[in-house]
């Protein structure tokens, strides 16, 4: 198969998964869980052959923007694709999946150019993948931190909309934030510790900037985590901006660097 092919179904699969849920909950459509489920897997598979093909070329890796873009997304859907299977997370792939086709249409229309060598630098490689893993499973945090945000505000209205029952229980939401956040946060660990084991002076001047936003990101993290094993957060609201900024501050470091975190 093709990568355009490849790419092309995976679009549709992605759409269609999400129509499905869609329908789903709006009781249009009785269609199993793990059936729709298997429909937005069959999109992360097809996703990842496409992502193959286009960051591994024959003079490297093309890791441009538009594709560690595309990457990032595809594991947010296989991330809540998988957690689906135990948690009642499935309600947003109604937001996440079509988010993840549209990368698609981003790293078709916007390849980019952005070619490393990983093979000379295995150890550079593997911090590139720890770091990607830590950005997508806090990035999917973010996202659940907003719709807990707005799955709150609609509670306290008192008013019937359907995006609440889109979304799982808030008390629900509230743990499963915490327990993305502590996977994201012991990846960015990992990705920290990395930097300062196997790159060349961390605090060069074109990586300074990184380290000093991804250390900030991660002492809020850790305070927030904290909290919540001593006492509880108290407030969701707090929670909920000091995930975001959190995320905020890694963004702002990986876009400094074009999401690559080594210097160039």
């Amino acid at each position: 198969m093709g990568v355009n092919s490849a790419s092309f179904l995976a679009f549709v699969l992605y759409l269609l998964g999400a129509s499905l849920q869609y329908l789903n909950l709006s009781s249009k459509l009785a269609f199993p869980k793990m059936k729709c489920l298997l429909v937005g897997f069959g999109g992360v598979l097809l996703h990842s052959y496409a992502l193959y093909r286009w960051i591994d070329t024959p003079l490297g890796q093309n890791l441009s923007l538009s594709h560690l873009f595309s990457l990032i997304c595809w594991l947010i859907a296989f991330i809540t694709l998988t957690v689906s299977l135990l948690k009642p997370l499935e309600n947003l792939s109604i937001f996440i999946l079509p988010a993840t086709a549209l990368s698609i249409l981003v790293a078709l229309i916007f390849p980019g150019q952005n070619v490393f060598q990983t093979r000379l630098h295995p150890h550079t490689l593997m911090h590139i993948l720890i770091s990607i893993l830590a950005f997508g499973a806090l990035g999917l945090a973010a996202l659940q931190a907003t719709l807990l945000y707005l799955h709150h505000k609609l509670l306290r209205n008192k008013s019937a909309h359907t995006l609440v029952w889109m979304l799982p229980p808030l008390q629900t939401m509230e743990t499963l934030l915490f327990q993305i956040i502590w996977f994201g946060f012991l990846l960015l660990s990992a990705s920290l510790s990395s930097a300062f084991l196997f790159l060349d002076e961390p605090f060069a001047a074109n990586r300074l900037q990184k380290i000093i936003l991804s250390l900030l990101a991660w002492g809020l993290f850790a305070i927030l985590l904290c909290e919540r094993h001593q006492s509880g957060v108290r407030g969701l609201k707090k929670a909920i901006r000091w995930t975001l900024i959190g995320v905020g501050l890694l963004l702002v470091a990986y876009l400094g660097s074009k999401f690559v975190p080594f210097g160039t």
